[in-house]
């Protein structure tokens, strides 16, 4: 089974993300009509904060994993999340990943990720990336070469939300795209 630790987003807060993520698609399709069919945009069901991709867990690593994560979250109650900007990975003159930048600004969900790595890390998980808090909103396909630079001059947003807990997913790889489903839940 693929495996990933995520918050994951309501349904008020995902029409919100949709609502931002087609100002992109406008403002992308104003720079270049060919820019727009170079992304491969994510579905509104699927918006989420990757903590922790786990990748392929086999036999009782996932009873191991459910044991750390039962406790990880406690005392850090809600996590709020304000919308920061629009930007990529690496960057949007060479963008990869489209993504929502969010602060935090308590810093708790800093505090998340830093006690799950090490929860993780203990079981035999180990994290190669640094936690940046973010929601993806499209993919530039492999073959396409574009620069976006500019792009986040143009969309600002009021978007805000708050959590109280993460969850352990599962995702399985189709030839529709990935599909993700909850297989447990944590409470903060």
């Amino acid at each position: 089974m693929r495996a990933f630790i995520s918050i994951n987003i309501d349904d008020s807060t995902n029409e919100k993300i949709s609502d931002i993520q087609n100002k992109v698609k406008d403002e992308v399709s104003a720079i270049s009509k060919d820019f727009l069919k170079s992304i491969s945009w994510t579905d509104k069901d699927k918006f989420h904060l990757t903590l922790f991709f786990i990748g392929e867990v086999i036999g009782d690593k996932l009873k191991e994993i459910d044991n750390c994560l039962i406790n990880i979250g406690s005392s850090l109650n809600e996590i709020r999340f304000d919308f920061k900007c629009i930007n990529a990975f690496p960057k949007l003159k060479y963008p990869r990943v489209l993504i929502i930048e969010l602060l935090n600004k308590d810093k708790k969900v800093a505090e998340l990720s830093e006690r799950i790595n090490e929860g993780m890390k203990n079981i035999g998980f180990v994290n190669d990336k640094l936690f940046h808090p973010h929601i993806t909103l499209g993919r530039v396909k492999r073959e396409h070469k574009i620069n976006l630079t500019g792009l986040e001059k143009n969309i600002k947003s009021d978007l805000n939300f708050s959590v109280n807990g993460f969850c352990l997913m599962e995702s399985k790889l189709k030839s529709t795209g990935a599909e993700y489903s909850v297989i447990k839940n944590y409470k903060i």
